[in-house]
Parts: C-alpha cells; sequence; structure tokens
C-alpha cells in the first residue's frame, strides 16, 4: 500500500528517480495538520494539486518524528500530535523511506559541507538520491539547499 514505510528495504531510488516525485519536508506537513499554521491553505492547495496529478509524494520516515514533536509543540496538544502521525500513516499519502546508514551518511556529508541543519540533510540528501525536487517551508533549507538538490516552496 502506497504510504507505508517499506521495513528494511526502502524504496528503490530506481523506482521513483526520473519520475516527478516530490519529496516533501516536514514543514509542509506540519502547516497543513495545524490549521491555523499561515501557510496552512497554501501548503493544502498544493497537496490537492499533486493529489489531482496522482503525483506520488516521498520523505524520510523521520517525518513521523518531526510531524509529532512540531504539531505537539505548537498546540501544546498531545492527542493532536498523534493523530497527526496516525493519519500520516493510515492514509498512505506519503511514502515512508527508511533512513539507512547509507543515505545517512550522505546527509551528514551534506549538513558539513552546507551548513544545514541535521534533519534538513535528511530530507535534502533523499531529495538528491532521487533526483526530485525538495518541497519545503523552511527559508534557510530553501537557500542552503539549492546547490544540493531541485528545491521550491509549496
Amino acid at each position: 500500500r502506497r504510504g507505508r514505510e517499506r521495513r528494511g528495504r526502502g524504496v528503490a531510488p530506481a523506482a521513483l528517480s526520473g519520475r516527478a516525485v516530490p519529496v516533501v519536508d516536514a514543514s509542509v506537513y506540519v502547516s497543513i495538520a495545524h490549521g491555523a499554521d499561515r501557510h496552512h491553505e497554501r501548503c493544502l492547495r498544493w497537496l490537492e494539486a499533486g493529489l489531482e496529478r496522482q503525483e506520488p509524494l516521498v520523505a524520510p520516515n523521520l517525518l513521523l518524528v518531526e510531524v509529532a514533536a512540531a504539531v505537539r509543540r505548537l498546540t501544546g496538544r498531545r492527542q493532536l500530535a498523534e493523530a497527526a502521525v496516525a493519519d500520516l500513516l493510515e492514509t498512505g499519502l506519503i511514502e515512508l523511506v527508511p533512513l539507512s546508514a547509507e543515505r545517512a551518511a550522505r546527509a551528514a556529508g551534506i549538513a558539513a559541507a552546507a551548513g544545514v541543519r541535521g534533519a534538513d540533510a535528511v530530507y535534502l540528501a533523499l531529495a538528491e538520491e532521487l533526483d526530485a525536487t525538495l518541497v519545503s517551508l523552511d527559508r534557510r533549507q530553501l537557500e542552503r539547499g539549492a546547490g544540493i538538490a531541485r528545491v521550491e516552496r509549496p
């Protein structure tokens, strides 16, 4: 089922490379999950347009942790954070890619070279690996990641 993490195997880059497969940063999904976010409507429209085109969405499995932490931090509500993660897992909206040792090593290299935060480097490494566009609301990630992968705002 699309959206389920492929335990132990991950997504084969050859299966996704060359297709219009955006890598979705947690900032985009957090904005969608947090209705009061100032980017909520724009991110929701972006997501709906992608769904209409039947465009697959990809993210590292780190997305689950980041969404839970950000939603809890922003709302103060544990139940909302847990519901956002459950929704990600149950809907199959986003293909979750395991953070393998190889991906982590590449992300570490990106973090050291570009000066991005660790989690941001994981998303950039996946976008680079899949020759995909990273979609993010994070200005620093977009600016510093532009030399590593294609980047854009929703």
